[in-house]
């Protein structure tokens, strides 16, 4: 007699502890990871290119900015010393003018001129087929000039200055 037990005996349905019931969620449709729609992407995209086009041009635009030649560098500076023609001292206004000109030999024709004091420069000249006899002269009486203001303290009247720089256009345009 073998007989299995009945379990319904041993546990009574009143003697089982009671299941907790399952809390209730909402119900939620899928749920967007993206919250963008196609046409905002689009639009998005769109202006991200015109801006990237616009940058581009506008800095191919900028980097080819016209570039002066050194002659033209050099007459602009002299126009806007005499805009400004009585502004600083006289030594200031010699230094000025004299170091324009001697970097616009040193970079127009290879010249050591910003590199040498007017009398190397002007004995390297003798030397040199570059310049006529006319305008080594030109350049002499300049360099004298200008060398009185930077060096010995010279004056320079309002048509002394203006003398200096038209000698300077001369020689720059003619050159």
């Amino acid at each position: 007699m073998n007989q299995t037990p009945n379990f319904s005996s041993f546990v009574s349905p009143n003697s089982l502890p009671a299941a907790a019931p399952a809390p209730l969620h909402d119900i939620v449709g899928p749920v967007s990871f993206f919250s963008y729609t196609p046409t905002q992407l689009l639009l998005g995209a769109a202006f991200l290119v015109l801006l990237g086009i616009g940058l581009f041009f506008g800095i191919k635009k900028w980097r080819q900015k016209k570039s002066l030649t050194p002659r033209q560098a050099a007459l602009e500076a002299l126009t806007a010393m005499k805009n400004k023609l009585m502004e600083g001292s006289d030594h200031e206004f010699g230094i000025l003018v004299s170091g324009l000109l001697r970097s616009y030999l040193g970079m127009v024709f290879g010249l050591a001129a910003p590199r040498q004091t007017t009398e190397e420069f002007l004995e390297s000249l003798r030397h040199s087929d570059r310049f006529t006899s006319a305008e080594q002269e030109s350049l002499k009486l300049f360099l004298e000039k200008s060398d009185l203001l930077k060096f010995a303290g010279g004056r320079a009247t309002q048509e002394d200055r203006h003398a200096l720089i038209r000698a300077a256009e001369h020689f720059i345009q003619g050159g």
